[in-house]
């Protein structure tokens, strides 16, 4: 499988969500995947954090050889989203495990690293976006033929039936940048979108990352989720969510998800409402109003959550 990931990785900023980084050492410990580029967004932490987070967390798992490219450090369009520039204007101040790296050396070229690696790519490559989408939207702005190219793409996005994780009724990398995400959308490639009504389901707990490691691998991990476990604990929760490595899971096994296509837009013009993401699910009364018989998109409904759990063990979990 020819696989590429964008992302906003986090493990390396204290007390930020650590999980994208997890995701990508499923990837790189998965034997099917020959992954082929990461490119960072903006999202969870500015592009600069991500970026050193990336490269740092690649040369953990022994694939130092994987090329990272930065992109996207804004929204689409940041005059209309001041919520978002405000949280990485925080998160830029955040303290860090290891140096950010310097903004005017990070490069800033993802979306056309995408359309190289995709235009280049021997078979139709797999896509899995698990940050917001300002870079994907980019690169089929920049090239939509690139579409074509794209075997599947897997999101990391939305919040259908339940309740948003951000704002009331938005998920996170939705709001982020709401323009990118409908973007994507309405760019024909039937994307996997993989919400909050399974990720939710996921967790790891600080028991089962453990606190003795031998290896650089598990050190790291384990400083990096110790004070976001803290603050879930103290919430009352029992552990962090894996939404980007289960849609990571989902690209390299799709039989772990059970999804229903569906007509998704997500809202880009309601100040309160930003990002909220809109499905019109079949056998739901939403069903009756769907304003077109053409679907866009297959949405996660359930999720074979004992298989997920095994696989990121044996993948992630045992080379801590």
């Amino acid at each position: 499988m020819q696989l590429i990931i964008d992302t906003d990785p986090g493990m390396g900023t204290i007390d930020t969500d650590p999980e994208d980084s997890l995701a990508l050492a499923l990837a790189a410990y998965s034997p099917e995947v020959e992954l082929r580029l990461v490119t960072v967004v903006q999202g969870n932490v500015p592009v600069h954090h991500g970026y050193a987070n990336a490269v740092h967390m690649l040369q953990l798992v022994g694939r130092a050889d994987v090329p990272v490219k930065a992109g996207a450090r804004q929204p689409l369009v940041p005059g209309r989203r001041p919520g978002p520039l405000a949280w990485l204007a925080e998160r830029g101040a955040a303290d860090r495990l290891i140096p950010a790296a310097d903004l005017d050396e990070v490069p800033t070229d993802a979306a056309a690293a995408l359309v190289a690696s995709i235009e280049t790519s021997p078979d139709p490559v797999t896509l899995v976006a698990i940050g917001p989408l300002t870079n994907v939207a980019n690169a089929l702005s920049m090239r939509p033929e690139i579409a074509g190219r794209i075997g599947r793409l897997v999101v990391m996005g939305g919040a259908y039936e339940v309740p948003g994780n951000i704002t009331p009724t938005a998920e996170f990398n939705f709001w982020m940048d709401p323009e990118a995400a409908q973007a994507v959308l309405d760019a024909g490639l039937h994307p996997t979108l993989v919400g909050l009504d399974v990720c939710h389901r996921t967790r790891l707990t600080r028991a089962d990352v453990g606190d003795e490691h031998d290896t650089e691998f598990g050190k790291f991990v384990e400083a990096s989720c110790a004070s976001w476990f803290h603050d879930l604990e103290g919430a009352g929760d029992v552990g962090l969510h894996l939404f980007d490595s289960l849609a990571v899971a989902a690209a390299i096994q799709p039989e772990l998800l059970r999804t229903v296509p569906a007509r998704v837009a997500v809202e880009t013009a309601g100040d309160l409402t930003a990002g909220t993401s809109v499905a019109y699910l079949p056998g739901a009364n939403s069903a009756w109003t769907r304003p077109s018989d053409a679907t866009n998109a297959d949405v996660a409904v359930d999720v074979d959550l004992e298989k997920f759990q095994a696989l990121f063990a044996e993948r992630v979990l045992a080379h801590l």
